[in-house]
């Protein structure tokens, strides 16, 4: 099984188990909401990662809602040339992580006051850092200005021999988008989901080094610059499809 399989499994499996947990019985209905006169909390699954939240009203027809996305741990390898003292190019494989956790903070507007529908607005905030990337090997007996080949630019390796590289965006990530059900159920539990795009600029190419980064450009990978900048500056949002599982407090 894959990671992104077991990841699946693993958030529908927590969905299910809520929905066990919470009691079945309970099925007082709300017929207005006030400001934070109610408590929602929630399990969320989707393209963000598997989240947990909680959401409270604050008119008819505006609720909010806050938490964090936990989204980490996917990576990829692959066999990456490298340049060192006294040998021809050679390979060694190369990891690149994935780290898009982010908290959240989104308003939910139902223009409709007995329709579920709703409009979003809100933002992300993450690390800057989306993907790293390192040899996992440290190259032995290199000399200064060598290092991993991107293009025709060398990624310099550390006095442990390794080359680290990041692709970086904008932390702070407005966010828009539009959903079905309500974030605090008028019944026990509620069942939603969204649809949108979180904006987070355009991806930049950062080498590693001591105390600093520095920024990689197009004109820096040459012949390569096309295969990695010209697809890479297309990716300024990150799509956003989520389902959330929510019980009601009070």
């Amino acid at each position: 099984m894959t990671k992104l399989q077991l990841f699946f499994v693993k958030g529908f499996t927590a969905l299910s188990a809520l929905l066990l947990a919470l009691p079945a019985a309970a099925q007082d209905k709300v017929e207005e909401f006030g400001i934070f006169d109610h408590l929602s909390a929630g399990l969320t699954l989707g393209t963000t990662g598997i989240g947990i939240d909680v959401a409270a009203p604050i008119t008819e027809y505006l609720q909010v809602r806050a938490g964090y996305n936990f989204f980490s741990g996917f990576s990829y390898k692959d066999d990456v040339k490298y340049r060192a003292k006294g040998r021809a190019t050679e390979e060694t494989e190369v990891e690149g992580k994935i780290h898009l956790g982010t908290a959240k903070l989104l308003f939910d507007v139902f223009p409709f006051r007995n329709s579920s529908f709703h409009a979003t607005a809100g933002f992300y905030i993450g690390t800057d850092e989306i993907i790293t990337a390192q040899n996992n090997i440290p190259v032995t007996a290199f000399d200064s200005g060598e290092g991993l080949l991107i293009g025709d630019y060398i990624v310099g390796f550390d006095k442990d021999g390794i080359a680290k590289a990041t692709i970086k965006t904008n932390s702070f990530r407005p966010y828009v988008g539009i959903g079905i059900g309500r974030s605090v159920p008028r019944g026990r539990i509620g069942v939603s989901g969204d649809l949108g795009v979180m904006f987070w600029g355009k991806p930049k190419l950062y080498e590693k080094q001591t105390g600093k980064d520095i920024e990689v450009t197009k004109s820096d990978l040459g012949s390569d610059s096309d295969k990695y900048f010209d697809i890479m500056s297309k990716i300024t949002v990150w799509p956003v499809l989520t389902v959330r599982v929510s019980g009601r407090i009070f």
